[in-house]
C-alpha cells in the first residue's frame, strides 16, 4: 500500500511514518497541498492523510481534494484537523474525505483506520522482494543473491529494504538519513548515507565502480534499479 501524508509538523509526521512503516506501508511525506499534487501527478497513492492545521489550510486542500476526486481516482482520504464541529466535518465530507479524524492525534487509531482500507482494498504486506537473482526476506532480514546468502549489518539492511520497497525512485541523502536513521542532517552528517551505499555496492554488485542496482541520480541522491531475471 502506498500512502501520502500531509504535515507541516515534522515530529507529528515522523511518528505517523514510524508508526505505519512498522506495518509495512509505504509512505511519502510532505509538508504543502502544492508538493502533495506533485507527488500525485507522479504516481497514485491508496491513502492520502491530510493535515488541516498547516499554514496553507482549506483553501489550497480544495484544489487537492478536486485532483484526489478527479475521474478514475479511488485514493482514500483522511482528514485530521483540530476543528470538530459538526459543520466542519461536513464541510470535509462534501470536499470528498472519506474519513475525519478530530485531534489530538491518536497515532495507533489512524494507524488502525489504514490498516482497515489496507484490508478492504485486499493489499497485504509483503515480505518478500525478488528481482531476477536478488531476493530480500524483510521478515527475515535476510539478502539471497544467486541463492548465496549475503552478510549486511542492521543499518546496510534497512537501507537496502527501503530503497529496494520503492524501485526506481530517487531519495536524496536527506531523506535517507530521515526515514532510514530517523535523523536529518543538522545532528547526523549525509556522508553517513554514502558510506553504507559503498559497503553495500562492494557487497552485492558484481563491480562497486560501475553500479547497476545502486545507482547515483546526479543532483539527487541514490535509487535502487532492480536486476533482471537471467
Amino acid at each position: 500500500m502506498r500512502l501520502l501524508i500531509v504535515e507541516d509538523d515534522l515530529a507529528e509526521r515522523q511518528l505517523v511514518i514510524n508508526h505505519l512503516e512498522e506495518h509495512g506501508v509505504d509512505v511519502t511525506a510532505v509538508s504543502t497541498a502544492a508538493a502533495a499534487v506533485s507527488e500525485l501527478q507522479r504516481a497514485p497513492f491508496d491513502v492520502v492523510i491530510l493535515d488541516l492545521k498547516r499554514a496553507d489550510g482549506w483553501r489550497v486542500d480544495l484544489d487537492l481534494l478536486r485532483t484526489l476526486r478527479a475521474p478514475g481516482s479511488s485514493t482514500h482520504v483522511i482528514i485530521l484537523s483540530w476543528a470538530g464541529s459538526e459543520a466542519e466535518r461536513i464541510r470535509a465530507f462534501d470536499l470528498g474525505a472519506d474519513d475525519y479524524m478530530v485531534k489530538p492525534l491518536f497515532v495507533r487509531e489512524l494507524t488502525a483506520r489504514v490498516l482497515a482500507v489496507r484490508r478492504r482494498l485486499g493489499v497485504t504486506k509483503d515480505d518478500n522482494l525478488q528481482f531476477g537473482n536478488f531476493a530480500i526476506d524483510l521478515g527475515a532480514r535476510q539478502v539471497t543473491v544467486d541463492g548465496m546468502p549475503v552478510m549486511l549489518t542492521v543499518k546496510e539492511f534497512d537501507l537496502l529494504a527501503f530503497l529496494a520497497s520503492r524501485p526506481q525512485r530517487a531519495f536524496s541523502r536527506a531523506e535517507l538519513l530521515r526515514s532510514v536513521w530517523k535523523s536529518a542532517p543538522t545532528w547526523q552528517h549525509p556522508s553517513t548515507v554514502t558510506e553504507h551505499v559503498r559497503r553495500l555496492r562492494t557487497k552485492l554488485e558484481s563491480s562497486s565502480l560501475e553500479p547497476s542496482v545502486l545507482q547515483t541520480v546526479r543532483g539527487v541522491g541514490y535509487r535502487f534499479h532492480p536486476p533482471s531475471a537471467n
